[in-house]
């Protein structure tokens, strides 16, 4: 049938970015790798997450006027993307990370907390990417899975490396990093979205770029470090911690 045959195109190209970013910042786990189930536990939870964030975001819609998101200009585009985007679907991806992930005996170093948060967001990213393909089609995919989805893994890496630390750390910064744990994802992906909120000039898409990149050193940065404090890691000296 063209019909499921044009479906099944959707869902591979859809998946296809987050399931390989997954598989790289899996591999980054070098010492002692997450089992596989609870990865795809970890992904399906951010599934979740997502139809939390689309629900607690309509209601929150719902107290103010469509018009005004519309035509509020500076207001509602800031409202828009840093409260509706960063702060609800960050927080969606925090409560499950917080709630569950955190317990589980097999997060047992700070990096696992990268590996969990990057299967959480990209769960979320590739939920969202499937509704955003088979709605708009499949000339959006490129620009999704080279800009969106990519952002997704590297704002949950980002919450993954400070909820990894607060596990772990029981002095006094540890309420520190659990707040950065969601307010820097949530602010990363509030200034992502009001990048893209912008009419897409050059400018715009090089201010994206950029961002990207900075992301990428940022979370590539803390996934060293993290390595290199594994407990697992043979002849290991702890480095110290980054801010």
């Amino acid at each position: 049938m063209p019909g499921m045959k044009g479906w099944s195109l959707t869902l591979l190209v859809a998946s296809a970015p987050g399931l390989f970013l997954l598989t790289f910042f899996w591999l980054k786990d070098r010492y002692e790798r997450e089992p596989l189930k609870h990865i795809l536990a970890a992904f399906f939870l951010g599934l979740y997450a997502m139809v939390a964030a689309q629900g607690l975001a309509s209601t929150v819609e719902a107290w103010v006027s469509r018009d005004w998101l519309l035509f509020g200009g500076e207001p509602a585009k800031l409202f828009d993307t840093f409260i509706l985007s960063g702060v609800l679907e960050e927080g969606a991806k925090f409560v499950v990370v917080i709630l569950a992930v955190f317990h589980w005996d097999e997060f047992d170093e700070p990096l696992d907390g990268v590996v969990y948060g990057v299967a959480v967001s990209l769960g979320f990213a590739t939920l969202e990417n499937i509704l955003y393909v088979s709605h708009m089609g499949l000339q959006v995919a490129w620009e999704r899975g080279l800009f969106a989805v990519p952002a997704h893994a590297l704002f949950g890496a980002t919450m993954g490396f400070y909820v990894g630390r607060a596990k772990f750390d029981q002095g006094i910064r540890r309420p520190a990093d659990t707040v950065f744990a969601f307010l820097l994802p949530a602010l990363f992906h509030g200034l992502y979205d009001y990048a893209l909120a912008r009419h897409m000039t050059l400018a715009v898409w090089l201010a994206v770029s950029l961002l990207s990149l900075f992301l990428w050193l940022f979370v590539l940065a803390r996934v060293h470090r993290a390595q290199k404090a594994s407990p697992f890691r043979p002849n290991r000296t702890i480095p110290p911690s980054p801010p």
